[in-house]
Order: structure tokens, then C-alpha cells, then sequence
């Protein structure tokens, strides 16, 4: 096979091609619909949810986009697992055809536009499973992707706009856009058949509509003294030292599994490509910077729509000489390929499974990250039993600290329900908030151990333990579990507000 990708007119059809594409995307709103709703509220969703009551132009733990989106779904919907994840379903779903549609500009026809959206299908469906940045972030990269594949077929350097409006979609999502976007760069500056582009107009329009639509999130980190970029380095620290990026090659295996032949093909018709080159930096930047930074492996799943849609057309081309039987065989042999990935997403990690279920349990045992749906409603009404056995005079100043952003975000959501106190943490935007309009004592305190608090608290005592349903274990029950009943704070609620902003 020679997977190299020519210069070829697209089809004629361009609407009939997106109709397509839309209703095969569309399957994901169905599947999201039939299986969304979720054993509960992810971990991360929770802190979504708290920052989507709380708008503003940046969050310390990352760019507006997915908590605005959430306000919309909430606003509209209400407050549910699956009404929440209707942003990440039809944005996921606009990812799929513009996969295709990157085919369709690389010269595709049908069959290799379908080709791409089905090999990308997997991946949109693992990030329609929850609302978190990610989806935004693929989006992001695949708006860059779909304009550049047009700028390099047409030589129209009006789409340089559209690139640079997909930048400022990244940067409101994810700041991980910098690495696409500095490998676009760097191409454009070395490759000797596109710096023609800087003496454009529209290259430099391009940059100022990014600009324009990351400018708010950019005064905001600004004036917030650039929180969100120490949140990161923090964060990255402790993924190095824990080796959380320790298995970055073996992951892109992980998430691409059958496809990842065909991402293969792409790469090398790219590579081989006078006129398409530069699409391949939008892969190999983010791998070697990602793998030099020891980043977890999903951070380059965004990068793999577009190498889908190359080696769809390679291959498409490649086919196109041989006998009918062997391009339907070929053909089969990818969707079934495809369609096991599939199967594997929605076994692993799609809420699909009756709680207490043999199957249920394997994915709480092999998929830690299911553990964090489960639990949050019965783990704020553990809380609220230990504030319902305090004496009266004790309740009357009680504050409830939680030291991470799940139990933060649950006890923000479901303490009403239990008439608690607001929660009070130093972690990310709930530091904001502040411990209330007077210095709480006693407290109860969740997510840390008796050891740590009684550095801070004159006396403390273990008056429970977190206990999630059915055997569900995870962070809440095995690193810190105990449920602590503290009073008189050692410094002054003032003096230790000022200096305990932490990060999650």
C-alpha cells in the first residue's frame, strides 16, 4: 500500500456529505440519551456544577467553557447526570462530522468520510460519558484541524479566521491548545511552502480573533495573578511524582486500540504529503512535547480524529484499484474493528450495568474512575447524621470542611436537602467563598485524617467513617475516610483563610 495523500477535489455534495455525516453522529445523542443518566454525579462533574452556579470569566482549576455550557444544560434541564452531559453528547457529536469533514477536505469521499467518523466514534463516546473539559478540547483541536486541511487544499488564507477561532475555543477550554497550536506555529515558520502565511493579513486577523475570544479568560487569569497556570504546575508535579504519565505510549495504544492502524496510515500519508504536511504537526508537536512533560496519556486523544480521517482517504485511495469484494471486505473488516472499540467503551466506562451486578462489579473494580459516580448523596447524609447527634449549642456555630472538591461539590449540592451549613474548603474556586460570615467552632471536618487535623485544631475525635453503598470503594473510603469533629481552630480563621489555598 501507498498511503499518500494527493490533491483531489472533494465531493460535489457538500451538504448531502454533512447531512450524512450529522444523522451517523447523531447515534451518540441516542446512545447518550438510552444510557446517560450515570449511577450519579462524576467527581469532577460536581466541581463543574459548582463553578456553573458561580459564573465567571476563568476558574482556578481551568478555563470557562465547560462550566458555562454547564449552566446552559442545567438552566434548561435542570440539575441531573444526564442533563448535565447533553453539552458533552451533541458537542461530541459535532466533533464526529467535522472528522469526517476533514476527510471530505483531504480529498474523501463517502466512504472514507464514514471511515473516519466511525474510527473516531469510540473516542467521542469515552468523552460523551461525562461533561468534563476534554470534549471541548477535541472540538478545539478539531476546528484547527478542519481549517487548516481547507487552507492547505484551497490555498485560501481567508481560513486562517477559522483557525484562529478554534484557538480561542481551546484556550476557553483546556490549555493544552498551546501545544497544537505551538506545533502549527513552528511548522508555519520552517516549512518553506507555508511562511508565505506570515506575510498574509489573514494570518495575523487570524490571531487577532483568537485573541478576541480568549481575551476575557486571559484578563481574568491576569488579574487573578495567573492562579489557574500555578494550579497546573502543581497539579503536573504531582502526576510525575505519583508516575501518573509513566505509561504515555502504551495509553495511545489504550485509547485508539483497533483504530490505531489506521491512525498509523494517516500519519505516514501526511508525513508523505507535499501539500498536507503541516496537519502532521498537529500530532507530532503535542506527542513530543506531551511525552517530554511525562503528560498522562489522554491528553493526546484530541490529536487522533484527524489522523483518522488521513489514513481513511489513504486507504480509500489505496482500495479504489482493487476488485469490489475486497473493498467491502476491507471495508467490514474496519467497522466491525471499529465497532468492537465501541463495545469496549461502553463495557468499561458508560453507566450501563444493574448496581450489585457481577458486571457492575468488575467495572468498579477495574475502572476507578466509575467509583467516583457513586455515593455522593448518601455520603452528605453521613455528615448530616453526625451534625444531627450534636448537642444544640454546638450545632448553632457548626462549620462542615471538606478538603477536596468532590465532597466539596456534594455537600454544596446536597446539603440543603439536609439543611447544613455551606461547605467550607480551601480547594480551588471554594476558597473564594471563604469559612461564612463568622469563624465556625466546632467543625466537622471530611477528606483528612485525625494527624493532620490536630495540627490545626486544638482537640479532634473520629466520631464516624465514610461508608459508600453497595462496597463502592474509592477515595472517600480508603485514603481518608474518617469523619472528624474538631474545635478551636490553634491561629485565627482570618490569618489561616490567607495563606491555605490549595489545589485539586
Amino acid at each position: 500500500m501507498n498511503p499518500t495523500l494527493t490533491r483531489r477535489a472533494p465531493t460535489p455534495s457538500p451538504r448531502l456529505d454533512t447531512l450524512l455525516l450529522s444523522v451517523c453522529a447523531a447515534s451518540l445523542l441516542v446512545i447518550h440519551f438510552a444510557m446517560g443518566n450515570g449511577y450519579g454525579f462524576h467527581r469532577d462533574e460536581l466541581q463543574f456544577l459548582f463553578d456553573a452556579r458561580h459564573l465567571q470569566w476563568g476558574y482556578v482549576a481551568f478555563p470557562p467553557f465547560t462550566s458555562f455550557s454547564a449552566r446552559i444544560a442545567i438552566a434548561l434541564f435542570g440539575i441531573s447526570p444526564q442533563a448535565l452531559r447533553i453539552p458533552a453528547a451533541v458537542t461530541n457529536a459535532v466533533s464526529l462530522v467535522l472528522t469526517g469533514l476533514i476527510a471530505r477536505e483531504l480529498g474523501g469521499q463517502r466512504a472514507a468520510q464514514l471511515l473516519a467518523l466511525a474510527a473516531a466514534f469510540p473516542a467521542c463516546l469515552l468523552l460523551s460519558s461525562l461533561l468534563q473539559y476534554n470534549t471541548f478540547d477535541m472540538l478545539a483541536w478539531l476546528t484547527i484541524g478542519f481549517f487548516a486541511a481547507r487552507l492547505l487544499r484551497t490555498a485560501d488564507l481567508r481560513n486562517w479566521l477559522g483557525i484562529g477561532a478554534g484557538i480561542g475555543i481551546g484556550v476557553l477550554s483546556k490549555y493544552t491548545i498551546a501545544f497544537p497550536v505551538a506545533s502549527l506555529l513552528v511548522s508555519v515558520l520552517l516549512l518553506p511552502s507555508q511562511c508565505h502565511a506570515l506575510r498574509s493579513r489573514w494570518f495575523w486577523l487570524g490571531g487577532l480573533v483568537a485573541t478576541a475570544i480568549a481575551a476575557p479568560n486571559l484578563i481574568w487569569l491576569a488579574q487573578h495573578h495567573w492562579i489557574t497556570l500555578q494550579m497546573e504546575h502543581s497539579i503536573h508535579l504531582r502526576d510525575v511524582r505519583l508516575g501518573r504519565g509513566n505509561g504515555f505510549f502504551t495509553d495511545q495504544i489504550k485509547f485508539t486500540l483497533l483504530a490505531f492502524p489506521l491512525a498509523l496510515i494517516g500519519l505516514i500519508s501526511l508525513l508523505r504529503s507535499a501539500r498536507y504536511r503541516l496537519l502532521a504537526a498537529l500530532y507530532l508537536g503535542p506527542l513530543l512535547l506531551l511525552a517530554l512533560m511525562k503528560a498522562r496519556g489522554y491528553y493526546l486523544l484530541p490529536g487522533y480524529p484527524l489522523l483518522f480521517a488521513a489514513g481513511a482517504v489513504a486507504l480509500e485511495r489505496t482500495l479504489a484499484q482493487r476488485p469490489l469484494w475486497l473493498r467491502m471486505a476491507a471495508r467490514s473488516a474496519l467497522l466491525v474493528a471499529f465497532a468492537l472499540n465501541a463495545a469496549a467503551v461502553v463495557w468499561t466506562y458508560l453507566p450501563i450495568w444493574p448496581v450489585g451486578s457481577p458486571a457492575w462489579k468488575w467495572q468498579m473494580a477495574n475502572n476507578s474512575d466509575m467509583a467516583n459516580e457513586v455515593g455522593w448523596p448518601q455520603f452528605v447524609a453521613q455528615v448530616a447524621a453526625v451534625r444531627d447527634a450534636l448537642p444544640a449549642a454546638d450545632r448553632q456555630h457548626l462549620g462542615i470542611v471538606a478538603n477536596n472538591f468532590g465532597e466539596a461539590g456534594a455537600l454544596d449540592l446536597y446539603g440543603p436537602e439536609f439543611h447544613l451549613p455551606t461547605p467550607i474548603s480551601a480547594v480551588n474556586d471554594f476558597h473564594a467563598r471563604g469559612y461564612g460570615s463568622f469563624p465556625p467552632d466546632p467543625v466537622i471536618v471530611v477528606g483528612s485524617s485525625l494527624k493532620n487535623q490536630l495540627k490545626n485544631f486544638q482537640s479532634c475525635s473520629i466520631v464516624a467513617h465514610t461508608m459508600l453503598p453497595d462496597g463502592v470503594h474509592n477515595e472517600e473510603t480508603d485514603d481518608e475516610p474518617e469523619i472528624l469533629l474538631c474545635r478551636h481552630l490553634r491561629d485565627p480563621w482570618s490569618q489561616v483563610w490567607a495563606r491555605v489555598q490549595e489545589f485539586g
